[in-house]
């Protein structure tokens, strides 16, 4: 039975029992494990549609690096480790790039995905969300994008829960480095 409560507001509470398990983490945990916490706890409350993912920006500001994917498949993580920002280079590159969110509500057909179509293909993935994760210490960090296997536009809902998602990413990247 689903929940009545609004997405972002399960969203809202997730992140904060997720962040709550955090403060008492170990010492030993790295940044990608806290993320790859993090988000299964949001992708329960997307019912299992969404796969999400947290892209962390290199120290020279040029290239996208794992930083979790609970769900995606591995050999489509490991193909984009690495990823140059630039205009064009899909929903995580170009928001990067451009400072700004990049919804691609159908890969199939969208100029931004025309180098990567191929890939996301194979993995069954039709949309991408991305939204960059602005910090203190840096104007990016990274990006967190939500994949969904059709093609579809964010709610209202959802993007209220992207931007929750994005303020604890940027906290724990911040708090417990790259």
């Amino acid at each position: 039975m689903a929940s009545t409560d609004p997405l972002s507001d399960r969203v809202r509470l997730a992140l904060a029992e997720e962040a709550e398990r955090v403060r008492g983490a170990v010492d030993g945990d790295t940044l990608g494990h806290l993320l790859e916490l993090m988000l299964a706890a949001v992708e329960v409350q997307f019912d299992g549609q969404m796969l999400a993912s947290i892209l962390v920006l290199d120290d020279d500001g040029r290239r996208l690096r794992r930083g979790a994917a609970p769900s995606l498949p591995g050999a489509y993580s490991a193909a984009i480790d690495g990823l140059e920002i630039g205009p064009g280079v899909g929903s995580c590159g170009t928001a990067a790039y451009l400072g700004h969110a990049v919804y691609v509500t159908d890969i199939a057909t969208d100029p931004l995905w025309a180098d990567f179509r191929d890939l996301a293909a194979e993995h069954g993935l039709r949309a991408c969300w991305s939204t960059p994760i602005e910090g203190r210490s840096r104007p990016i960090l990274g990006t967190f994008a939500i994949y969904y296997r059709t093609p579809r536009s964010p709610t209202a809902d959802e993007l209220e829960a992207i931007g929750h998602i994005v303020g604890s990413a940027a906290a724990l990247i911040e708090e417990h480095g790259r």
